[in-house]
């Protein structure tokens, strides 16, 4: 399920977080720094990512023209992928 992730058109996949709070942490360091990431849930569209996919991985996805910078962020963080 996860490896057959492709974002959609205009976006790449920055990093999988391992569930919806870590993912949010993500999401606010990255709007934080004027970005503009979007998290969509791994287990889409089963479940809502609000009530049953706290748990489950979840994609933080960049715009591609935000891609680099986002990395950048990512890494002075020392935030992992996994």
């Amino acid at each position: 399920m996860f490896k057959d992730f492709k974002p959609p058109k205009g976006y790449k996949l920055l990093i999988t977080a391992p569930n919806y709070i870590i993912g949010e942490l993500v999401y606010n360091l990255l709007t934080t720094s004027g970005l503009h990431p979007q998290i969509l849930s791994s287990s889409f569209p089963y479940t809502d990512p609000v009530y049953m996919g706290r748990g489950l991985p979840v994609y933080i996805i960049v715009p591609e023209n935000e891609f680099e910078e986002a990395k950048r962020v990512i890494e002075e963080e020392n935030i992992d992928n996994n």
